[in-house]
């Protein structure tokens, strides 16, 4: 059965080694990193498409690694945020993303719920969904509370 993983890799280039394990170790179809402090040209482990947050700069903090062969649409957010997101086709279609905040710094309700609604767009309302850490209530637009009402 096909999974997702969520990695808090605390740098990519320094558990590579481990990541290039991932094919062999489980059915990860999705892996969402975060504080993955990238460097210019970063590759991905052999078996899997790495995905950035458009216009990110070196050193981007959140990554989504899809298995080879997994179908995928990268979700095209408007966001400051450090967020990448796509819509995968597992047994069920699913939305995922992978979205780092930086300790001690201020986040908008704002911010978020803008984010959360365009997540609740490309996934086409999807009535079932999961936010790691959970979103307190209120955070999400109008919108993305009719949607789940």
């Amino acid at each position: 059965m096909d999974t997702v993983v969520q990695w808090n890799i605390r740098g990519f280039r320094s558990n590579f080694e481990e990541l290039k394990l991932l094919p062999n170790r489980s059915q990860s179809a999705v892996v969402a990193l975060q504080e993955c402090r990238l460097g210019e040209g970063q590759l991905s482990p052999r078996g899997y498409t790495l995905l950035l947050p458009r216009g990110a700069s070196p050193g981007g903090e959140a990554a989504l690694l899809i298995r080879d062969g997994t179908h995928f649409s990268e979700i095209d957010l408007k966001t400051g945020l450090h967020a990448v997101a796509a819509t995968i086709n597992l047994e069920k279609t699913l939305t995922v993303c992978s979205l780092y905040l930086p300790p001690n710094s201020p986040v908008s309700k704002l911010c978020l719920a803008e984010l959360f609604e365009q997540l609740l767009r490309a996934g086409r309302f999807q009535r079932a969904f999961s936010c790691v850490g959970g979103l307190p209530p209120g955070w999400a637009g109008e919108d993305a509370q009719r949607a789940h009402s």
